[in-house]
């Protein structure tokens, strides 16, 4: 009798410590904040709007008639500044984004050294156009890497 009490202590100790180590590897401890889709949806919007506003200086307008002064883009200037400015407000609140937010914070820092450059020079090259365009899609383009990291770390594929 008193080997089947141990034996049976000796299987529950056992059967104890298997599925505590099973409990202890399901689970996971996350340092990564969740995908946000709005704020995905929000990148695509202003990486768009970025690009339409190149786009159309750059097939629009031409740096010889006077047709690239800054004056002509200010509000268009104004207005993605605002949406910048909102995707970092929405990066900053997010904790464990330490990344994101600073990615948002290169492209505010480069928007606005790009329209104080044109307000100062009163005009911008086809090359600066191309190059500020190509600047800004690799920043968007960081922006959803991080933001799809973000969606597989809560989504891991098995």
């Amino acid at each position: 009798m008193k080997h089947l009490i141990l034996a049976y202590r000796k299987s529950i100790l056992i059967f104890a410590v298997v599925l505590s180590i099973l409990t202890l590897n399901a689970c996971k401890v996350s340092f990564v904040p969740g995908h946000d889709t709005k704020i995905s949806d929000q990148i695509v919007s202003a990486a768009k709007d970025v690009d339409r506003f190149y786009l159309t200086m750059l097939e629009t307008t031409s740096s010889a008639d006077t047709g690239r002064v800054y004056r002509h883009f200010a509000e268009q200037y104004v207005n993605i500044e605002v949406e910048l400015n909102s995707l970092l407000i929405k990066n900053k609140i997010r904790p464990l984004n330490e990344n994101s937010t600073r990615i948002c914070e290169i492209t505010i820092e480069l928007w606005i050294k790009f329209k104080e450059e044109h307000k100062k020079d009163n005009t911008l090259s086809d090359g600066l156009i191309r190059l500020n365009r190509k600047t800004f899609s690799d920043l968007f383009y960081a922006m959803q890497v991080a933001e799809v990291g973000k969606q597989i770390a809560g989504n891991p594929p098995q």
